[in-house]
């Protein structure tokens, strides 16, 4: 039985994991243990197991007697974000410009020229894809699983981002196309430059959602 609510409570964390990262659970939205076993058709047990799994990866606040809120999107948290992203990825790329495979570089800039930027899901996996290819050149396994962890955020801000219509994706080729231009130069001075562009450009985007939300609330 135990083994049983285990596979139950990894199917229902799975489950709940995808809806908060695509945003059809909305950042701040209150959800409830009762309306939650209805809707999944499960037990108290392995739903609390799946939220307590949820809470470690800062994915939602579990309130005794109060309900579940999925983890909002500060514009603190959205900064620090960003901050640390800014720092890595320009570090990374131009220390290790040289360690990239060139024809994996031409492949991917290839799939951004064709990729359906209406597509919020493919788009946002593609940049997360990408972006997790240049921190894999440091060889580096906990900065990597690290960096992963940092991109989930990142996708959620993405889709929270499309879904309250601040996003902006009609240059995404030219921007990526910059920073592996860059890389496949070896331009240490270049791939900085244009890789906080890229970076801070986002900031912007994803600001402007978590400042629509808070003057909606207000």
């Amino acid at each position: 039985m135990k083994g049983q609510n285990r596979s139950i409570a990894d199917c229902i964390y799975k489950h709940l994991k995808s809806k908060i990262q695509d945003c059809d659970y909305m950042p701040g939205e209150t959800l409830h243990e009762k309306q939650l076993c209805e809707q999944l058709e499960c037990g108290r047990t392995p739903l609390r197991e799946a939220l307590l799994a949820l809470k470690k990866e800062n994915l939602v606040e579990i309130f005794p007697r109060s309900g579940i809120r999925i983890k909002p999107l500060t514009q603190e948290y959205v900064n620090e974000i960003y901050q640390l992203r800014k720092l890595l990825e320009s570090t990374v790329t131009s220390k290790f410009c040289h360690v990239y495979d060139k024809s994996v570089l031409l492949t991917y800039d290839d799939r951004f020229q064709t990729l359906d930027t209406a597509d919020d899901r493919a788009y946002y996996a593609m940049d997360t894809q990408f972006h997790l290819f240049l921190i894999r050149a440091t060889g580096n396994h906990t900065l990597i699983e690290f960096y992963k962890s940092l991109m989930q955020v990142q996708y959620r801000i993405g889709m929270y981002a499309s879904r309250l219509q601040t996003a902006v994706k009609n240059d995404t080729y030219p921007q990526h196309h910059a920073i592996i231009q860059a890389i496949l130069n070896e331009d240490a001075a270049e791939i900085e430059r244009v890789t906080a562009a890229h970076v801070n450009r986002s900031l912007v985007i994803s600001l402007k959602a978590v400042r629509l939300c808070a003057l909606a609330e207000q």
